[in-house]
């Protein structure tokens, strides 16, 4: 467990042996060499509470069901890590990556038309964008992109989803609508 503000961590797992190594303790095997009771074959990892249960229980709780449930937790584990390594898609461990991901499925058309913006030239500086209708006439003046209503289905809806995550800023100088991109958006647009 983690450690708190008045105390350090606190490891809540015991060590436990399938085969005791004590004639009266659970599961106690005599052929088993005792050069082998401490070794991890014979140790299986418990919380305190399954701990007692699979002792006081060892007629429920054989060596060879132990045995087995320490086999399945391994292979599960194995697999979990080989899955994880395996995918072409390791950043989305990253919540920022993977909160990303999700919108970028959620709007592909706009974070397209975003990254173009991006990658076009002059567009590698520029971070902020306005909302506006094709009808309106608008003079913007600093570099900025604009994306149209009248070009995304909840254009506005999609802004708001993507203000939430943090990937951008209102910075509305009056009634039209005018965002700013955050760098680590850029990034992600540009990269995933």
């Amino acid at each position: 467990m983690q450690a708190t503000p008045q105390g350090g961590a606190s490891i809540v797992g015991d060590e436990c042996h399938v085969v005791s190594g004590r004639r009266d303790g659970p599961r106690y095997d005599p052929s088993l060499p005792s050069d082998e009771v401490d070794s991890y074959s014979n140790l299986i990892l418990l919380c305190r509470v399954h701990h007692k249960m699979v002792d006081d229980q060892s007629e429920t709780f054989t060596a060879d069901i132990l045995r087995q449930l320490k086999e399945n937790h391994e292979r599960w584990v194995r697999e979990s890590l080989d899955a994880a390594a395996s995918s072409t898609d390791l950043l989305s461990a990253d919540p920022l990556v993977a909160a990303f991901q999700k919108v970028k499925s959620a709007m592909p058309d706009l974070l397209s038309e975003m990254k173009a913006d991006l990658s076009g030239e002059g567009g590698e500086f520029t971070r902020d964008f306005f909302l506006v209708s094709k009808r309106w006439s608008m003079n913007y003046g600093d570099p900025c992109f604009a994306y149209f209503y009248e070009e995304h289905d909840s254009l506005q809806g999609k802004i708001q989803v993507l203000e939430n995550y943090g990937f951008v800023m209102d910075v509305s100088p009056g009634r039209a609508k005018k965002y700013r991109m955050t760098e680590e958006f850029v990034e992600l647009l540009l990269t995933v």
